[in-house]
Protein backbone atom coordinates (compact mmCIF):
# COMPACT_ATOMS: atom_id res chain seq x y z
CA UNK A 1 0.00 0.00 0.00
CA UNK A 2 1.42 3.30 -1.01
CA UNK A 3 0.95 6.55 0.79
CA UNK A 4 -0.27 8.38 -2.30
CA UNK A 5 -2.24 5.62 -4.01
CA UNK A 6 -5.26 6.43 -6.11
CA UNK A 7 -8.31 6.93 -3.95
CA UNK A 8 -11.32 4.86 -4.99
CA UNK A 9 -14.24 6.97 -6.05
CA UNK A 10 -17.52 5.41 -4.89
CA UNK A 11 -19.39 6.97 -7.81
CA UNK A 12 -17.01 5.45 -10.36
CA UNK A 13 -17.38 2.09 -8.66
CA UNK A 14 -21.17 2.38 -8.63
CA UNK A 15 -21.30 3.33 -12.30
CA UNK A 16 -19.27 0.23 -13.27
CA UNK A 17 -22.07 -1.97 -11.93
CA UNK A 18 -24.85 -0.24 -13.83
CA UNK A 19 -26.76 -2.14 -16.47
CA UNK A 20 -29.98 -1.52 -18.36
CA UNK A 21 -31.94 -3.33 -15.64
CA UNK A 22 -30.63 -1.09 -12.86
CA UNK A 23 -31.26 2.37 -14.24
CA UNK A 24 -31.60 5.08 -11.62
CA UNK A 25 -34.95 6.09 -13.08
CA UNK A 26 -36.23 2.57 -12.34
CA UNK A 27 -35.47 3.12 -8.63
CA UNK A 28 -37.25 6.47 -8.31
CA UNK A 29 -39.27 7.01 -5.16
CA UNK A 30 -42.05 9.54 -5.70
CA UNK A 31 -43.67 10.99 -2.56
CA UNK A 32 -46.25 13.60 -1.69
CA UNK A 33 -44.69 14.92 1.51
CA UNK A 34 -46.43 15.47 4.82
CA UNK A 35 -44.87 17.16 7.85
CA UNK A 36 -43.51 13.90 9.28
CA UNK A 37 -39.89 13.85 10.47
CA UNK A 38 -39.76 10.05 10.74
CA UNK A 39 -40.92 9.60 7.13
CA UNK A 40 -38.37 12.21 6.03
CA UNK A 41 -35.59 10.27 7.78
CA UNK A 42 -36.74 7.05 6.07
CA UNK A 43 -36.63 8.80 2.69
CA UNK A 44 -33.08 10.03 3.38
CA UNK A 45 -32.10 6.43 4.20
CA UNK A 46 -33.48 5.41 0.81
CA UNK A 47 -31.50 8.22 -0.79
CA UNK A 48 -28.33 6.94 0.91
CA UNK A 49 -29.03 3.48 -0.53
CA UNK A 50 -29.10 4.88 -4.06
CA UNK A 51 -32.78 5.52 -4.62
CA UNK A 52 -33.45 8.92 -6.22
CA UNK A 53 -36.34 10.87 -4.71
CA UNK A 54 -38.96 13.01 -6.37
CA UNK A 55 -40.65 14.94 -3.59
CA UNK A 56 -43.74 17.10 -3.89
CA UNK A 57 -44.15 19.78 -1.22
CA UNK A 58 -47.52 21.03 -2.48
CA UNK A 59 -49.66 19.95 0.50
CA UNK A 60 -47.38 21.62 3.06
CA UNK A 61 -47.62 25.09 4.52
CA UNK A 62 -44.59 27.30 3.79
CA UNK A 63 -42.80 26.79 7.14
CA UNK A 64 -42.82 22.95 7.16
CA UNK A 65 -42.15 22.91 3.42
CA UNK A 66 -39.04 25.09 3.86
CA UNK A 67 -37.90 22.98 6.83
CA UNK A 68 -38.16 19.73 4.86
CA UNK A 69 -36.69 21.24 1.71
CA UNK A 70 -33.65 22.37 3.73
CA UNK A 71 -33.44 18.92 5.35
CA UNK A 72 -33.39 17.08 2.01
CA UNK A 73 -31.06 19.62 0.41
CA UNK A 74 -28.64 19.22 3.34
CA UNK A 75 -28.80 15.43 3.15
CA UNK A 76 -28.20 15.57 -0.59
CA UNK A 77 -25.23 17.89 -0.08
CA UNK A 78 -23.78 15.61 2.60
CA UNK A 79 -24.04 12.67 0.18
CA UNK A 80 -22.28 14.69 -2.54
CA UNK A 81 -25.52 14.66 -4.47
CA UNK A 82 -27.55 16.99 -6.56
CA UNK A 83 -31.03 18.47 -6.34
CA UNK A 84 -33.06 19.53 -9.35
CA UNK A 85 -36.09 21.80 -9.22
CA UNK A 86 -38.79 20.23 -11.38
CA UNK A 87 -41.38 22.93 -10.65
CA UNK A 88 -42.23 25.32 -7.81
CA UNK A 89 -43.33 22.53 -5.45
CA UNK A 90 -41.48 19.45 -6.73
CA UNK A 91 -37.78 18.54 -6.51
CA UNK A 92 -35.56 15.62 -7.47
CA UNK A 93 -32.82 14.58 -5.03
CA UNK A 94 -30.16 12.02 -5.94
CA UNK A 95 -26.51 11.15 -5.38
CA UNK A 96 -24.10 11.87 -8.23
CA UNK A 97 -23.78 8.14 -8.95
CA UNK A 98 -27.46 8.00 -9.88
CA UNK A 99 -26.97 10.73 -12.49
CA UNK A 100 -24.14 8.84 -14.20
CA UNK A 101 -26.31 6.51 -16.28
CA UNK A 102 -28.22 9.43 -17.82
CA UNK A 103 -31.65 7.99 -17.04
CA UNK A 104 -32.54 10.68 -14.50
CA UNK A 105 -31.68 13.49 -16.88
CA UNK A 106 -33.68 11.71 -19.58
CA UNK A 107 -36.61 11.41 -17.15
CA UNK A 108 -36.42 15.14 -16.35
CA UNK A 109 -36.12 16.11 -20.02
CA UNK A 110 -39.27 14.16 -20.91
CA UNK A 111 -41.53 15.51 -18.16
CA UNK A 112 -44.59 17.35 -19.47
CA UNK A 113 -44.12 21.11 -19.46
CA UNK A 114 -46.67 23.09 -17.48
Amino acid sequence: MSLFGKKKNEYEEASKNLSQSTLASDRLIIEQLQDNDQKAAELVSSLKQGNPLILNFEDLDPLPANKLLAFFAGACYALDGKSVKINDKTYLFARKAEFMDGSLQNFIDHLPKA
